[in-house]
């Protein structure tokens, strides 16, 4: 067994920046110490916001190698995430890895394109020089890359990525092979993004193939049984196109495209009717001309794809799901322990006020509730006037009804997240004098430092959404109330967590819609503790008047 000392002194070899934070230390230690000496196969990390999460990560990674000659897959749910860590001064050496369309092909054959369109992926006998160089050495950026990062023995890389790897045949050399340890950063993420990589879609333009060649797409009141048996000739004609452009020597870009939609496809339709014949439970969503299918749990598929990679499993998050949690992701039969970090930064500086709250926003009471909210929103930003202030009002819909209901001269200081290029929007809000931002989807990944954000609203509490089949499943067929409000809980602490993003900064939360009240009085158990201290806490708001850095046009 290794001994504690043992372990400080590996975290102290290891640790890669001047000094620790509060903290920082003794969860490492606590970390290692329940992974060698209470030999338990999983810990959860609940490290709010400024516990340095990344490198807590990276030191438990990079000591389990010292200690122990034992390798680590860093995982992330966002590009954006691995984009930080590639940027943090403090982890030059950890290795990060995208999918191949993040990198540009440097042979002059191809220079220049995307590496998933470049003349490797379409011509099959292309032999490229450069594939087994590092990019250092003037090699290829992708395979390159790949190639150090399979020999880095802390690999950061998205959840993608790592799951994709476990499709990939064990004989070949492009698998990473599996790990001592996989560590998951921003953990609450892991269903929802599981989804999406299990779940499929059926329609004309997710599929290379005339589906005009097959009997009319199913109706949504077709049992399941008549929908597999159309699945299974869509089946066949995925296979016999795929086939098709395998058996072509040289592909144009889009047969190219068209070869990864038909394999990523067949892997899920594949996933799907396995196990659909072996009596698991499956949703499908009818929407204008295409249907949806999504699993009701997805334990199963995470531990197929990702636990199987790792002995051991390290689950990070600022807002770590409470509940049922271990069995919605598939590791309730193994031996879990946890390592909670305390926050550090004053609740004082980080209010969440209920007082302003003016309705609900439920699907029948929005109509009521929208001019409301946007006669509040004007007087909260009028009250912060000077200080940049963010919206996270759940929809495009909602967000664009709120921005329509300011008056004309408080709307010249807003601007509206555009959805056909969202981070960029983001961008020019943050460069622009600008006050207010109304944001949708950005409850996570996103950093809103010292005055990018003064105050936020939060327009919704972000139930999932009712009519969904699978939710409809889970509540009344399952009864399973606690999933759903869990949902919400997370939601709600991850928007909160953007405005307040160091110990000195400090960010007014407002919620608005009435829904809160009952989803913080009636679930406190699903909340963090550090939450729920900041809850309607004492403070002095007058305190935080700064003198006006914006000039806003009137």
């Amino acid at each position: 067994m290794i001994s504690t000392d043992e372990i400080a002194d590996a975290v102290e070899e290891v640790w890669p920046a001047p000094e620790f934070r509060e903290h920082q230390k003794e969860t490492i230690i606590n970390v290692l110490k329940k992974f060698y000496q209470d030999d338990v196969e999983v810990v959860t990390l609940s490290a709010p916001t400024g516990s340095g999460k990344s490198l807590i990560i990276y030191t438990v990674g990079k000591a389990m190698s010292y200690l122990n000659n034992d390798s680590t897959f860093s995982t992330t749910p966002l590009n954006t995430l691995i984009d930080q860590i590639e940027a943090d001064e403090f982890l030059e050496d950890v290795t990060t890895i995208k999918g191949k369309n993040n990198y540009t092909c440097v042979n002059i054959a191809d220079r220049g394109t995307p590496v998933d369109d470049a003349i490797c992926q379409r011509k099959t006998d292309f032999s490229c020089e450069l594939k087994d160089k590092y990019p250092s050495n003037g090699g290829c950026p992708y395979y390159g890359k790949k190639h150090l990062a399979q020999a880095s023995d802390v690999m950061a890389t998205n959840l993608s990525y790592i799951m994709a790897n476990s499709m990939i045949p064990e004989q070949e050399d492009a698998r990473f092979e599996p790990r001592k340890l996989l560590a998951i950063d921003e953990t609450q993420s892991i269903e929802d993004f599981a989804l999406q990589f299990i779940g499929f879609t059926v329609s004309q333009s997710r599929i290379p193939i005339d589906l005009e060649r097959l009997p009319p797409l199913p109706e949504e009141s077709d049992s399941m049984d008549k929908v597999v048996s159309w699945l299974k000739e869509l089946m066949g004609m995925v296979v016999t196109k795929h086939n098709d452009l395998s058996s072509k020597n040289t592909l144009t870009t889009e047969e190219n495209r068209n070869k990864e939609k038909l394999q990523r496809f067949y892997h899920r339709l594949q996933n799907f009717l396995q196990d659909y014949n072996s009596g698991k439970h499956w949703t499908k969503n009818h929407d204008e001309g295409k249907i949806k299918f999504e699993p009701v749990f997805i334990g199963r598929f995470i531990g197929k794809f990702l636990w199987s990679q790792a002995d051991k499993i390290l689950l990070s998050s600022a807002t770590i799901p409470k509940g049922n949690f271990a069995e919605e992701i598939g590791i309730d039969d193994k031996r879990i322990a946890e390592v909670v970090v305390p926050s550090t930064f004053p609740k004082e500086n980080r209010p969440v006020i209920t007082g302003e709250m003016v309705g609900k926003m439920t699907q029948f009471e929005r109509d009521e509730t929208i001019p409301k909210m946007g006669d509040k929103i004007q007087t909260i930003a009028d009250h912060h006037r000077g200080q940049k202030g963010f919206i996270h009002c759940h929809s495009y819909s909602i967000a664009e009804r709120l921005y329509d209901n300011l008056d004309p001269i408080v709307k010249r200081r807003a601007m509206l997240q555009d959805e056909e290029d969202r981070e960029q929007s983001l961008e020019d809000w943050m460069d622009s004098t600008k006050q207010i931002f109304f944001s949708v989807g950005m409850e996570e990944g996103i950093s809103l430092d010292d005055r990018l954000a003064r105050w936020q609203i939060v327009a919704k509490a972000a139930y999932p959404f009712t009519q969904d089949e699978r939710v409809d499943y889970r509540l009344n067929e399952l009864d399973d109330w606690s999933w759903y409000a869990n949902q919400a809980a997370i939601d709600l602490q991850q928007a909160v967590g953007r405005g307040m993003r160091s110990k000195d900064d400090w960010c007014v939360t407002y919620l608005l819609d009435s829904s809160f009240k009952t989803l913080i009085n009636r679930n406190k158990h699903l909340f963090e503790d550090y939450f729920l201290k900041a809850v309607d806490c004492e403070t002095h708001l007058d305190v935080y008047k700064e003198p006006s850095k914006f000039t806003f046009t009137s």
